[in-house]
Protein backbone atom coordinates (compact mmCIF):
# COMPACT_ATOMS: atom_id res chain seq x y z
CA UNK A 1 0.00 0.00 0.00
CA UNK A 2 2.90 2.16 0.44
CA UNK A 3 4.82 1.71 -2.29
CA UNK A 4 1.22 2.44 -4.50
CA UNK A 5 0.84 6.06 -2.87
CA UNK A 6 5.23 6.60 -3.52
CA UNK A 7 4.24 5.80 -6.92
CA UNK A 8 1.34 8.13 -7.42
CA UNK A 9 3.43 11.30 -6.20
CA UNK A 10 4.02 13.76 -8.20
CA UNK A 11 7.68 15.06 -8.48
CA UNK A 12 7.49 18.93 -9.57
CA UNK A 13 11.05 19.58 -9.00
CA UNK A 14 12.71 19.31 -12.60
CA UNK A 15 10.05 21.64 -14.29
CA UNK A 16 10.76 24.20 -11.31
CA UNK A 17 13.99 23.89 -12.81
CA UNK A 18 13.28 24.71 -15.76
CA UNK A 19 11.43 27.42 -15.01
CA UNK A 20 13.51 29.03 -13.48
CA UNK A 21 16.05 28.15 -16.03
CA UNK A 22 14.27 30.26 -18.67
CA UNK A 23 13.83 32.68 -16.13
CA UNK A 24 17.34 33.71 -15.76
CA UNK A 25 17.64 33.23 -19.28
CA UNK A 26 14.80 36.08 -19.50
CA UNK A 27 16.97 38.47 -17.51
CA UNK A 28 20.06 37.80 -18.68
CA UNK A 29 18.83 38.85 -22.17
CA UNK A 30 16.94 42.19 -20.73
CA UNK A 31 20.70 43.35 -19.05
CA UNK A 32 23.06 42.44 -21.33
CA UNK A 33 20.34 45.05 -24.06
CA UNK A 34 20.81 47.60 -21.02
CA UNK A 35 24.04 47.33 -20.78
CA UNK A 36 25.01 47.85 -24.84
CA UNK A 37 21.98 50.58 -24.81
CA UNK A 38 24.33 52.26 -22.49
CA UNK A 39 27.50 52.13 -23.69
CA UNK A 40 26.04 53.37 -27.07
CA UNK A 41 24.42 56.47 -24.99
CA UNK A 42 27.65 57.52 -23.29
CA UNK A 43 29.96 57.13 -26.68
CA UNK A 44 27.49 59.36 -28.17
CA UNK A 45 27.97 61.74 -25.28
CA UNK A 46 31.05 61.70 -25.43
CA UNK A 47 31.36 62.42 -29.04
CA UNK A 48 29.04 65.71 -27.96
CA UNK A 49 31.57 67.05 -25.54
CA UNK A 50 34.64 66.61 -27.55
CA UNK A 51 32.51 68.85 -30.37
CA UNK A 52 31.60 71.39 -27.71
CA UNK A 53 35.16 71.50 -26.85
CA UNK A 54 36.56 71.87 -30.19
CA UNK A 55 34.15 74.87 -30.67
CA UNK A 56 34.90 76.44 -27.76
CA UNK A 57 38.92 76.29 -28.84
CA UNK A 58 37.77 77.60 -32.08
CA UNK A 59 35.46 80.80 -30.61
CA UNK A 60 38.66 81.52 -28.68
CA UNK A 61 41.30 81.83 -31.40
CA UNK A 62 38.77 83.79 -33.95
CA UNK A 63 38.22 86.31 -30.29
CA UNK A 64 42.00 86.28 -30.15
CA UNK A 65 42.75 87.18 -34.29
CA UNK A 66 40.23 89.38 -34.09
CA UNK A 67 41.73 91.39 -31.45
CA UNK A 68 44.92 91.37 -33.53
CA UNK A 69 43.60 92.57 -36.56
CA UNK A 70 42.13 95.18 -34.31
CA UNK A 71 45.59 96.82 -33.50
CA UNK A 72 46.43 96.72 -37.23
CA UNK A 73 43.69 99.02 -38.33
CA UNK A 74 44.67 101.56 -35.71
CA UNK A 75 46.75 103.74 -38.25
CA UNK A 76 43.90 103.70 -41.24
CA UNK A 77 41.42 104.72 -37.97
CA UNK A 78 43.69 107.59 -36.70
CA UNK A 79 43.56 108.74 -40.64
CA UNK A 80 39.92 108.23 -40.91
CA UNK A 81 39.43 110.40 -37.94
CA UNK A 82 41.58 113.08 -38.57
CA UNK A 83 40.16 113.37 -42.43
CA UNK A 84 36.74 113.77 -40.62
CA UNK A 85 37.95 116.38 -38.51
CA UNK A 86 39.27 118.15 -41.72
CA UNK A 87 35.52 118.11 -43.32
CA UNK A 88 33.84 119.56 -40.04
CA UNK A 89 36.22 122.27 -40.24
CA UNK A 90 35.56 122.92 -44.00
CA UNK A 91 31.70 122.71 -42.97
CA UNK A 92 31.87 125.61 -40.34
CA UNK A 93 34.31 127.90 -42.89
CA UNK A 94 31.42 127.36 -45.50
CA UNK A 95 28.53 128.17 -43.17
CA UNK A 96 30.78 131.41 -42.13
CA UNK A 97 31.30 132.17 -45.91
CA UNK A 98 27.68 132.32 -46.25
CA UNK A 99 27.36 134.10 -42.90
CA UNK A 100 29.31 137.12 -44.81
CA UNK A 101 27.63 136.99 -48.08
CA UNK A 102 24.23 137.25 -46.12
CA UNK A 103 25.62 140.59 -44.26
CA UNK A 104 27.04 141.73 -47.50
CA UNK A 105 23.93 141.58 -49.64
CA UNK A 106 22.00 143.21 -46.55
CA UNK A 107 24.58 146.26 -46.77
CA UNK A 108 24.39 146.11 -50.37
CA UNK A 109 20.38 146.21 -50.02
CA UNK A 110 20.73 148.83 -47.63
CA UNK A 111 22.77 150.83 -50.18
CA UNK A 112 20.77 150.79 -52.59
CA UNK A 113 18.11 151.40 -50.97
CA UNK A 114 19.95 155.24 -50.25
CA UNK A 115 20.78 155.80 -53.74
CA UNK A 116 17.29 155.21 -54.71
CA UNK A 117 16.61 157.54 -51.76
CA UNK A 118 18.92 160.18 -52.63
CA UNK A 119 18.65 160.32 -56.59
CA UNK A 120 14.94 161.45 -55.03
CA UNK A 121 16.16 164.08 -53.08
CA UNK A 122 17.75 166.54 -55.57
CA UNK A 123 20.37 167.21 -57.75
CA UNK A 124 22.80 168.59 -54.99
CA UNK A 125 22.96 164.84 -54.00
CA UNK A 126 24.11 163.44 -57.24
CA UNK A 127 28.05 163.44 -56.12
CA UNK A 128 26.58 161.59 -52.80
CA UNK A 129 24.99 159.16 -55.15
CA UNK A 130 27.97 158.42 -57.41
CA UNK A 131 30.02 158.00 -54.12
CA UNK A 132 27.36 154.91 -52.77
CA UNK A 133 26.80 153.66 -56.69
CA UNK A 134 30.82 153.49 -56.48
CA UNK A 135 30.86 151.39 -53.11
CA UNK A 136 27.78 149.20 -54.20
CA UNK A 137 29.79 148.36 -57.34
CA UNK A 138 32.95 147.79 -54.97
CA UNK A 139 30.90 145.54 -52.37
CA UNK A 140 28.96 143.84 -55.22
CA UNK A 141 32.90 142.65 -56.55
CA UNK A 142 33.43 141.42 -52.63
CA UNK A 143 30.35 139.36 -53.16
CA UNK A 144 31.26 138.12 -56.68
CA UNK A 145 34.77 137.03 -54.99
CA UNK A 146 33.04 135.99 -51.73
CA UNK A 147 30.96 133.64 -53.84
CA UNK A 148 33.74 132.27 -55.97
CA UNK A 149 35.79 131.41 -52.45
CA UNK A 150 32.54 129.61 -51.28
CA UNK A 151 32.07 127.30 -54.21
CA UNK A 152 36.18 126.69 -54.01
CA UNK A 153 34.92 125.87 -50.56
CA UNK A 154 32.36 123.70 -51.26
CA UNK A 155 34.46 121.81 -53.61
CA UNK A 156 37.31 120.76 -51.27
CA UNK A 157 34.74 120.02 -48.95
CA UNK A 158 33.38 117.17 -51.34
CA UNK A 159 36.78 116.22 -52.26
CA UNK A 160 37.34 116.11 -48.44
CA UNK A 161 33.65 113.80 -48.02
CA UNK A 162 35.15 111.48 -50.99
CA UNK A 163 38.58 110.84 -49.52
CA UNK A 164 36.64 110.08 -46.24
CA UNK A 165 34.60 107.37 -48.05
CA UNK A 166 37.84 105.83 -49.77
CA UNK A 167 39.50 105.70 -46.94
CA UNK A 168 36.90 104.03 -45.59
CA UNK A 169 36.70 101.66 -47.91
CA UNK A 170 40.86 101.45 -47.61
CA UNK A 171 40.39 100.44 -44.09
CA UNK A 172 37.38 97.96 -44.23
CA UNK A 173 39.95 96.62 -47.19
CA UNK A 174 43.08 96.13 -45.09
CA UNK A 175 40.82 94.71 -42.01
CA UNK A 176 39.91 91.63 -44.48
CA UNK A 177 43.71 91.66 -46.06
CA UNK A 178 44.76 91.19 -42.43
CA UNK A 179 42.63 88.60 -41.76
CA UNK A 180 43.64 86.51 -44.47
CA UNK A 181 47.07 87.14 -45.93
CA UNK A 182 48.17 84.22 -43.77
CA UNK A 183 45.66 81.37 -44.09
CA UNK A 184 46.48 79.66 -46.96
CA UNK A 185 49.64 79.23 -46.18
CA UNK A 186 48.84 78.35 -41.92
CA UNK A 187 46.61 75.53 -43.97
CA UNK A 188 49.41 74.47 -45.54
CA UNK A 189 51.60 74.75 -42.99
CA UNK A 190 48.97 72.72 -40.59
CA UNK A 191 48.63 69.65 -43.41
CA UNK A 192 52.33 69.32 -43.53
CA UNK A 193 52.51 69.06 -40.00
CA UNK A 194 49.61 66.64 -39.81
CA UNK A 195 51.63 64.34 -42.26
CA UNK A 196 54.84 64.35 -40.63
CA UNK A 197 53.63 64.32 -37.12
CA UNK A 198 51.00 61.62 -38.25
CA UNK A 199 48.55 60.41 -35.56
CA UNK A 200 49.91 61.26 -31.98
CA UNK A 201 47.22 61.03 -29.11
CA UNK A 202 49.57 64.17 -27.29
CA UNK A 203 49.04 66.45 -30.47
CA UNK A 204 45.89 68.43 -31.94
CA UNK A 205 44.65 71.20 -33.69
CA UNK A 206 42.67 73.71 -32.34
CA UNK A 207 41.40 76.40 -34.88
CA UNK A 208 44.19 78.19 -35.66
CA UNK A 209 47.32 77.02 -33.31
CA UNK A 210 48.15 73.34 -33.08
CA UNK A 211 48.76 71.70 -29.21
CA UNK A 212 51.20 69.31 -28.02
CA UNK A 213 50.97 67.94 -24.45
CA UNK A 214 54.03 69.05 -22.05
CA UNK A 215 54.49 65.70 -21.30
CA UNK A 216 55.83 65.33 -24.93
CA UNK A 217 58.48 67.99 -23.78
CA UNK A 218 59.09 68.13 -20.03
CA UNK A 219 59.31 66.28 -17.11
CA UNK A 220 56.59 67.32 -13.94
CA UNK A 221 57.83 70.80 -12.36
CA UNK A 222 61.09 70.92 -15.34
CA UNK A 223 61.78 72.79 -18.32
CA UNK A 224 64.50 70.93 -19.99
CA UNK A 225 63.69 69.43 -23.05
CA UNK A 226 63.14 65.47 -23.42
CA UNK A 227 64.69 63.08 -26.36
CA UNK A 228 61.18 62.73 -27.64
CA UNK A 229 60.66 66.24 -27.91
CA UNK A 230 63.18 67.02 -29.31
CA UNK A 231 62.35 64.99 -32.57
CA UNK A 232 59.32 66.73 -32.94
CA UNK A 233 60.99 69.83 -32.68
CA UNK A 234 63.24 68.76 -35.78
CA UNK A 235 60.05 68.03 -37.82
CA UNK A 236 58.43 71.45 -37.03
CA UNK A 237 61.63 72.99 -37.38
CA UNK A 238 62.19 71.59 -41.12
CA UNK A 239 58.65 72.69 -41.99
CA UNK A 240 59.05 76.00 -40.24
CA UNK A 241 62.03 76.78 -42.86
CA UNK A 242 60.36 75.33 -45.32
CA UNK A 243 57.05 77.84 -44.90
CA UNK A 244 60.00 81.10 -44.33
CA UNK A 245 61.11 80.03 -48.06
CA UNK A 246 57.39 80.00 -49.89
CA UNK A 247 56.08 83.19 -47.65
CA UNK A 248 56.25 86.70 -49.60
CA UNK A 249 59.04 88.93 -47.80
CA UNK A 250 56.02 91.57 -47.29
CA UNK A 251 53.78 89.49 -45.26
CA UNK A 252 55.34 89.73 -41.63
CA UNK A 253 54.83 86.89 -39.79
CA UNK A 254 55.75 84.42 -36.35
CA UNK A 255 55.26 81.53 -34.64
CA UNK A 256 54.25 82.28 -31.53
CA UNK A 257 55.29 79.56 -28.73
CA UNK A 258 52.75 79.81 -25.65
CA UNK A 259 53.26 77.79 -22.40
CA UNK A 260 50.54 76.65 -20.30
CA UNK A 261 50.31 74.56 -17.19
CA UNK A 262 47.66 73.19 -14.84
CA UNK A 263 46.19 74.83 -11.76
CA UNK A 264 48.22 73.36 -9.57
CA UNK A 265 50.57 75.29 -7.58
CA UNK A 266 54.51 75.11 -8.17
CA UNK A 267 56.95 76.93 -5.97
CA UNK A 268 60.35 75.51 -5.82
CA UNK A 269 64.04 76.98 -5.72
CA UNK A 270 64.25 77.54 -9.33
CA UNK A 271 60.53 78.35 -10.14
CA UNK A 272 58.77 80.81 -7.86
CA UNK A 273 55.38 80.20 -9.50
CA UNK A 274 53.39 78.61 -12.83
CA UNK A 275 53.86 81.51 -14.85
CA UNK A 276 57.70 81.14 -14.45
CA UNK A 277 57.40 77.75 -15.38
CA UNK A 278 55.97 78.00 -18.60
CA UNK A 279 57.44 81.15 -19.66
CA UNK A 280 60.71 79.09 -19.50
CA UNK A 281 59.07 75.97 -21.31
CA UNK A 282 58.24 78.14 -23.73
CA UNK A 283 61.56 79.69 -24.18
CA UNK A 284 63.25 76.03 -24.09
CA UNK A 285 61.71 75.62 -27.19
CA UNK A 286 62.08 78.71 -29.05
CA UNK A 287 65.74 78.10 -28.08
CA UNK A 288 65.48 74.79 -29.51
CA UNK A 289 64.36 76.19 -32.66
CA UNK A 290 66.72 78.60 -33.30
CA UNK A 291 69.67 76.32 -32.79
CA UNK A 292 67.95 74.27 -35.59
CA UNK A 293 68.57 77.18 -37.67
CA UNK A 294 64.88 78.84 -37.87
CA UNK A 295 65.26 82.76 -38.34
CA UNK A 296 64.74 84.42 -34.67
CA UNK A 297 62.42 87.20 -36.25
CA UNK A 298 60.02 84.52 -37.06
CA UNK A 299 60.07 83.12 -33.21
CA UNK A 300 58.17 84.34 -29.86
CA UNK A 301 57.85 82.93 -26.51
CA UNK A 302 55.20 83.55 -24.22
CA UNK A 303 54.07 82.20 -20.84
CA UNK A 304 50.69 81.99 -19.32
CA UNK A 305 50.47 79.99 -16.61
CA UNK A 306 47.20 78.14 -15.60
CA UNK A 307 45.38 81.20 -16.42
CA UNK A 308 43.85 79.82 -19.56
CA UNK A 309 42.99 76.71 -19.42
CA UNK A 310 40.78 74.65 -22.00
CA UNK A 311 39.64 72.33 -19.46
CA UNK A 312 37.48 72.81 -16.57
CA UNK A 313 37.58 70.99 -13.46
CA UNK A 314 40.69 69.81 -11.24
CA UNK A 315 40.53 66.02 -12.51
CA UNK A 316 43.25 64.29 -13.95
CA UNK A 317 42.05 64.25 -17.64
CA UNK A 318 41.59 67.98 -17.41
CA UNK A 319 44.87 68.96 -15.79
CA UNK A 320 46.17 66.89 -18.39
CA UNK A 321 45.07 68.61 -21.22
CA UNK A 322 45.49 72.21 -19.88
CA UNK A 323 49.46 71.17 -19.26
CA UNK A 324 50.11 72.16 -23.40
CA UNK A 325 52.60 73.73 -25.29
CA UNK A 326 50.37 75.61 -28.21
CA UNK A 327 52.24 77.00 -31.76
CA UNK A 328 50.45 79.58 -33.52
CA UNK A 329 51.53 80.63 -37.24
CA UNK A 330 50.21 84.67 -36.77
CA UNK A 331 51.29 88.04 -38.05
CA UNK A 332 54.38 89.74 -36.44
Amino acid sequence: MSRFRKQNEYNFWPSFVDALSNLLIVVLFFLMIFVLAHFFLGQNLNDKNSEIVFLSGRLKSLSDELSTERAASRSLSEQLEASKKEYADSILRIAALKEDIRTLEEQKASLEKGLSAEKKISSDAQARAAMLAKKTEQMTEELKKLTATLGEAEKRAAEQNAQIVDLGRRLNRALAQKASELTAYRSEFFGTLRKIIQDRADFRIEGDRFVFQSELFFKSGSAELEKQGQKQLDLLAQALKELDRKIPKKIRWILRVDGHTDNIPIHTEKYASNWHLSSDRAVAVVQYLLGKGVPAKRLAAAGFGPNHPVAKGNSPEARKKNRRIEFKLTES
